[in-house]
């Protein structure tokens, strides 16, 4: 695919949001062909820039989120900062920013302003919260929603899921207003709250607690039932058993040697848990591999569970992940997000501020 035939070929994106959900935001914008402008203080640039482990002195997720975007360093708490800011965004299709509401008001950038200078931006918003000026971060958003109970038994989940999930919505509301604007020619504000993020992880499981509970998210789906959870193997490494239609797990239970639990797949009972104890006494009776050749054969959605350094090497994978550049080198990283619309861009993230000075000039000529 050409960088002419992406999607948002064309498309020019001023980013001056921070943090994770907005460079999930910017990736997802870069891998479908647009041209993001990442505006950074220019003494400290992103926080992504210093998180570690760096790699050729850079934050590894900045180098994952921002290849082939351009970087402007800018203190728009200044009058200089803040008109070369206006005029990027008079000259931009789309302009993100995740400050505290009226932060940007502080800086003389109201939306308001921007807008009626450029009808058909799309400004779009990541605040934590849809009302007020509240701070929050990832943590706090998932345990708000119930999210962070459900998935937790012990300390917290190591995963920015709000974080994330917001940045994806936002993806799919930045899309959504350029679709509007195609055809009204109008631009205009999005939101993206980041407590938004965790909401579609737990719409069905709030509505079975409204219909009384009991539903299938919860039990079946929550790992009460035979058929589909976890099972440690002989060497203490795990296989995933998603056999929830019953000719599945009975054939599971055939090929592995324990055809009189085919009848409890999904007993999420008493008998249910006994089975499933029996299930996984049975396969620490070998290490995983043995049970992967076994069911090699008969398709099964039976799969290895894989901790964060396996993961890459997963043959399955190779298609959704890529060489990643780097300033001096590369590593196996995921992408593009979306494979049959986008293509991730070779060139590595950009150093702070590296394209102030050319970009600055074109936009000052538009």
């Amino acid at each position: 695919m050409t960088s002419d035939s992406l999607p948002l070929a064309g498309t020019v994106v001023v980013d001056v949001s921070r943090m994770l959900p907005g460079a999930v935001l910017a990736r997802c914008l870069l891998d479908l062909g647009a041209r993001v402008i990442k505006v950074e203080d220019p003494g400290t640039g992103d926080l992504m820039r210093h998180a570690p482990p760096l790699i050729d002195g850079v934050g590894a997720g900045f180098i994952a989120f921002f290849r082939g975007a351009e970087s402007v360093g800018l203190d728009l708490r200044t009058p200089a900062g803040a008109a070369a800011l206006r005029t990027l965004a008079a000259g931009a299709d789309v302009m993100v920013e995740s400050f505290r509401p009226g932060t940007m008001a502080r800086f003389g950038l109201p939306e308001q302003d921007l807008l009626d200078a450029n009808p058909g931006l799309v400004l779009c918003s990541l605040p934590g919260f849809s009302v007020g000026s509240a701070v929050g971060h990832d943590l706090n958003f998932t345990g708000l929603t119930g999210l962070l109970r459900a998935l937790r038994s012990e300390g917290i989940v190591g995963l920015q899921l709000a974080d994330v999930t917001s940045g994806l919505l936002a993806c799919s509301s930045v899309l959504a207003a350029l679709l509007r604007r195609a055809r009204t020619g109008k631009g205009g504000r999005v939101q993206q709250p980041l407590l938004t993020g965790p909401l579609p992880f737990v719409t069905w499981a709030w509505a079975e607690r409204a219909g009384g509970g009991g539903g299938m998210s919860e039990a079946v789906l929550g790992g009460r039932a035979p058929a589909y959870r976890a099972y440690r193997c002989g060497d203490g490494r795990e296989l995933s058993v998603g056999c929830l239609e019953p000719k599945f797990w009975i054939a599971f239970t055939q090929v592995v040697g324990r055809p009189d639990l085919a009848g409890l797949g999904l007993d999420t009972g008493p008998s249910g848990q006994e089975a499933a104890a029996a299930m996984e006494q049975h396969l620490a009776g070998h290490p995983r591999d043995h049970w992967l050749a076994l069911l090699a054969p008969h398709d099964l959605p039976v799969w290895p569970v894989h901790d964060l350094d396996a993961a890459p090497d997963e043959p399955h994978l190779s298609e959704l992940t890529e060489s990643t550049p780097t300033p001096a080198g590369s590593f196996r990283g995921i992408g593009p997000f979306f494979p049959s619309l986008g293509r991730t861009p070779e060139r590595s993230a950009p150093g702070l501020g590296e394209h102030t000075d050319a970009v600055l000039a074109e936009f000052a000529r538009r």
